[in-house]
């Protein structure tokens, strides 16, 4: 009786809350550098492939695996775009053309927070992360969002000794999920 009212009014029954359907215009990939300690480069991936099933009652199933085609690197000038992307001492596409980040653990850690851990892997170098994700959902799905700190030189990203381009990428993240 309960989850036929639950159905009239909309809502969904505890096992449905699971979903591996992304809803891709929600989603976003965003970055922002700082050049020259006061100038601000943002810039995004125009590429990502997801493999998500996430559902907030079963999070020991849950995943979160994402690959970023470095290809798909933009900032609006196709000629840093190219150099981030070709460079050997940037991204060297040609030798390491995907950026990955895969889910392990995922836990609830506040109302509203998870924490998930998990492996990011650029340019060969792979370093488990922690990334604090905050969770909305609606009668829709699930909107997943992190921002994460990112230090360029754990990665081999950019040269060392130069002060043109800050160490930390701050990284923007929005996941859409539809039901």
């Amino acid at each position: 009786m309960l989850s036929k009212l639950k159905e009239v009014f909309g809502q969904k029954p505890t096992e449905a809350y699971g979903t591996s359907q992304v809803y891709r215009d929600g989603c976003k990939f965003n970055f922002t550098a700082v050049n020259m300690r006061f100038n601000k480069v943002q810039g995004f991936f125009a590429q990502a492939d997801l493999d998500v099933f996430f559902n907030i009652k079963d999070l020991d199933n849950s995943y979160i695996n994402i690959t970023w085609p470095v290809n798909g690197i933009r900032t609006g000038i196709s000629e840093r775009d190219k150099q981030l992307i070709e460079a050997e001492h940037f991204f060297n596409a040609g030798e390491f053309p995907n950026i990955t980040f895969k889910s392990g653990k995922i836990s609830l850690e506040a109302k509203k927070q998870l924490l998930v851990l998990g492996n990011l892997e650029m340019k060969g170098v792979e370093k488990a992360i922690a990334l604090y994700m905050g969770y909305s959902m609606d009668k829709y799905g699930y909107q997943l969002f992190v921002d994460y700190s990112l230090d360029r030189f754990e990665y081999g990203i950019g040269e060392n000794g130069s002060f043109s381009i800050g160490r930390q990428i701050e990284l923007e993240i929005d996941i859409a999920l539809k039901f």
